[in-house]
């Protein structure tokens, strides 16, 4: 929880005269993440059922033992399920549209996420409605700004009239955000298509600026699919939240030892995220689970 490396906690533990190699270590969170299988994958069809998911992904380096380094792998991040309640992460050898495409195989419903190429096929998938990041939007203009400031400054603070809208309804029920969202967003929305479209030409194509005007035009269908929807988030934060911490924690523990490892890694940060953000107590869950599961009929799984 915590992204202590094994060797880390396997000083600690020899400091205090206890021994416990991380060898051992590693085969119990193994054998956890083994056990916590179907509960875990009960967690994916949750979010799978709702209509609307977000989803982040972020690079970790894998072991590779057979070239003598590492190589790159994905650790992603999905939030969904009603209320946004569960956080579930998985594990994908490479950057692949494969991954989503297996992941998300049969969704139907508002796919919240950032423009990557990987997604271009499931999003075309019937039923599959890509839902633009209007904060990955704005991070190309903020970039901008040191070449073109004027123009930036410009469209962010077009953008930041959309976000005021979201903090003024953000206690509102989703029908009342809704109705807010068509009264004030949209108008605003309005402006910033006119703007972006009248200003392109002012821009060399591979300026800062014109790039970020491509960027957003070349989902602009997506980045308005927010004000149909109350309960659509206007960007994916949620995820970038969620796997933020797997960026910082690749510091500490550097890689992971092969893909069952960051196959384990993913089952047991699904819990222990999704723990924190139902503030529930991590270790508390997983003792009671853990010593259940084994004995509860499929059947009865929703109860754990």
């Amino acid at each position: 929880e915590h992204h202590t490396p094994l060797y880390r906690q396997e000083l600690k533990f020899t400091r205090q005269d206890i021994a416990i190699s991380r060898q051992t270590m590693a085969g119990w969170m193994g054998g956890c993440a083994d056990v916590l299988q179907p509960l875990y994958e009960r967690m994916r069809e949750k979010i799978l059922g709702c209509d609307i998911v977000l989803n982040d992904d972020t690079p970790v380096e894998m072991l590779d033992p057979g070239r003598g380094e590492t190589r790159t792998a994905r650790l992603w991040c999905t939030v969904g399920a009603e209320d946004f309640k569960y956080t579930l992460y998985n594990f994908t050898l490479s950057r692949g549209r494969e991954g989503p495409l297996e992941f998300f195989k049969g969704y139907q419903g508002k796919f919240l996420s950032d423009a990557y190429g990987g997604y271009h096929e499931l999003w075309q998938k019937p039923g599959v409605i890509p839902s633009g990041c209007w904060a990955h939007a704005r991070r190309y203009f903020v970039t901008a700004q040191d070449t073109s400031a004027k123009a930036a400054t410009e469209i962010l603070t077009l953008i930041a009239r959309l976000y005021r809208v979201e903090e003024e309804f953000k206690r509102a029920s989703p029908a009342q955000r809704l109705k807010g969202r068509q009264k004030e967003s949209v108008p605003v929305l309005q402006k910033i298509a006119a703007w972006l479209k009248t200003h392109a030409a002012d821009h060399l194509p591979q300026s800062p600026m014109r790039k970020a005007i491509d960027y957003s035009l070349g989902i602009w269908e997506a980045l308005n699919v927010y004000v149909s929807d109350g309960r659509l988030p206007i960007d994916n934060n949620l995820a970038e939240n969620a796997i933020r911490p797997v960026a910082l924690g690749r510091k500490n523990w550097l890689f992971v030892g092969s893909e069952n490892g960051g196959e384990t890694a993913a089952i047991l940060m699904s819990f222990c995220t999704t723990c924190r953000k139902l503030k529930i107590n991590t270790w508390e869950y997983l003792e009671d689970v853990l010593q259940r599961i084994n004995t509860c009929p499929i059947s009865k799984i929703d109860d754990l």
